[in-house]
């Protein structure tokens, strides 16, 4: 029977554990306006998911996530330790375990195959140029519920302020369902999440079966049954004498617990099983092949004319392949601009950033959310750029605007927006004295600031829509046209905020 006693593996374990996830919590921190970006996504690009997944769907290659690279090599080399040490949902999980203890339910529920079932449904929708990642990939799960549920749950105990999604929204209780739902598993199983689920714990895991340094039976063994129990991932077989070198997550419990020594870490390839079934893999093909198709089918029908995207966004079915619905975008939006979509594009589309511009605008001095974005979703403009980068279009509701319909003088839209896309005009029927807005659509970017300080009451009587919205993969949004209406280039912003960086 293993004991209960301090045991220093443990000890280290744990320590290293929560060194990640503090570090993991740390950049979610430093995703914030006024810090240059730099590391705050470092997760993701060491995610080989996120390449794999994201460039298949994409039919690009995500630069930013080739480090990940290293983390393949080092799984070749060392086996599956990524999951016992260093994912911040998997040490989540463990210490969620640690609060259920006994709680849980004697027998184990085990599906060893159902995780790779569930790769191998994201890598043929993938295929099919839809990309599900965002659903399902550990990070992203982690950092979507550290932006939409945990971050608005300190604020309102804190009274922090800022660009928090209102408490009880449909996407923020969604996010929490999810995380929630994955921490209550463990009522059936140790890590059942890790063990069962994870995709990126199943891409791990296929590269573990034929990595060089692994945990194996060797020498002596009484058959206490010690180490199967200890196990958090089910990879042993006590009565076998086997070690499944792609379910082990390498937490050291089996090799120091072993009353016999029996288990070892060393080098050489043993032969292992691989779990996932004829009927699996044709459920998941399967699923893979009539989700997708309508999934990207939803995508192409026309979108809401209020479903307005952040500046530099890719056109939208790369954009809904490329986001991974992680939250760091609207993390860094310093205005509360950017918010997660319900359905406004479809049930796909779920938790990807819209602006909603009566919260906050876009402000001109600021290009944080392309510069977080860890897949290019948001294209990394400089800030001159991102001025040109047309969102959508401002237009005038003249039965709510006070000058038009009260003939009072109020010309906030006028005065507040920084392209002077905005004109006073008298009312060309010479029904009143006072100036009514009008906006010039050339020169309009659909930035909301005027939606954002419209002093109407309810919905603003002018209103940002994706009319004219302007969205590519490559070259500039700067024309020799825009810039002539701007003044001959005037729209420089004056001051350059530090923590940014200006691209060519």
């Amino acid at each position: 029977m293993a004991s209960s006693r301090f045991k220093p593996y443990r000890a280290v374990r744990w320590a290293i554990q929560l060194a990640f996830l503090a570090l993991f919590v740390v950049l979610f921190g430093l995703t914030r306006y006024g810090v240059e970006p730099g590391l705050q996504n470092l997760f993701f690009r060491i995610d080989p998911l996120v390449l794999l997944v994201t460039s298949i769907a994409g039919r690009a290659l995500v630069g930013a996530a080739l480090v990940s690279l290293v983390l393949v090599g080092l799984t070749l080399v060392f086996g599956r330790f990524f999951c016992g040490f260093v994912c911040p949902l998997g040490t989540t999980i463990d210490l969620a375990d640690a609060a259920i203890g006994r709680r849980r339910r004697s027998a184990p529920v085990s599906l060893p195959g159902l995780k790779y079932a569930v790769l191998v449904f994201l890598v043929v929708a993938a295929v099919l140029r839809f990309s599900f990642l965002g659903f399902a990939d550990p990070l992203v799960i982690m950092e979507r519920s550290l932006a939409l549920v945990w971050r608005p749950v300190a604020g309102y105990l804190f009274g922090w302020a800022g660009n928090l999604p209102a408490a009880g929204q449909t996407e923020t209780l969604g996010a929490a369902l999810v995380f929630v739902a994955i921490l209550a598993l463990g009522f059936l199983a140790r890590r059942f999440w890790c063990r069962n689920l994870c995709p990126l714990g199943a891409l791990l895991a296929l590269l573990s079966k034929v990595s060089l340094f692994r945990f194996r039976l060797a020498g002596e063994c009484r058959q206490c049954g010690v180490c199967s129990r200890v196990c958090p991932t089910g990879a042993i077989d006590d009565a076998r004498r086997t070690l499944d070198a792609g379910e082990c997550i390498e937490c050291l419990a089996c090799q120091y617990e072993c009353p016999d020594r029996s288990v070892r870490y060393r080098a050489g390839f043993t032969r292992t099983r691989f779990d996932l079934g004829r009927r699996q893999a044709l459920a998941a093909v399967g699923s893979a092949v009539v989700l997708a198709p309508l999934a990207r089918a939803a995508v192409y029908r026309k979108l809401q004319a209020r479903l307005v995207r952040p500046p530099g966004a890719i056109p939208e079915p790369d954009f809904m392949n490329a986001c991974l619905r992680c939250g760091m975008c609207m993390k860094a939006c310093p205005t509360g601009c950017l918010q997660p979509t319900v359905f406004e594009a479809g049930v796909a589309g779920l938790w990807t950033p819209r602006a909603v511009a009566r919260l906050g605008g876009c402000e001109k001095n600021c290009n944080t959310c392309g510069q977080v974005c860890p897949t290019g979703a948001i294209r990394k403009l400089g800030l001159e750029e991102k001025t040109y980068a047309r969102m959508g279009t401002a237009v005038v509701d003249r039965a709510r605007c006070i000058a038009w319909e009260q003939d009072k003088h109020c010309l906030i839209c006028d005065e507040i927006c920084p392209y002077d896309a905005i004109a006073a005009v008298p009312d060309p029927e010479g029904r009143g004295t006072a100036l009514r807005p009008e906006v010039d659509e050339r020169i309009c970017i659909g930035c909301g600031l005027c939606e954002s300080r419209c002093p109407v009451d309810g919905p603003a009587a002018i209103q940002v829509f994706s009319i004219n919205e302007e969205r590519v993969r490559t070259g500039s949004y700067i024309t020799e046209e825009k810039r002539s209406l701007r003044g001959c280039g005037q729209s420089k912003p004056e001051e350059i905020p530090s923590g940014f960086i200006l691209e060519e």
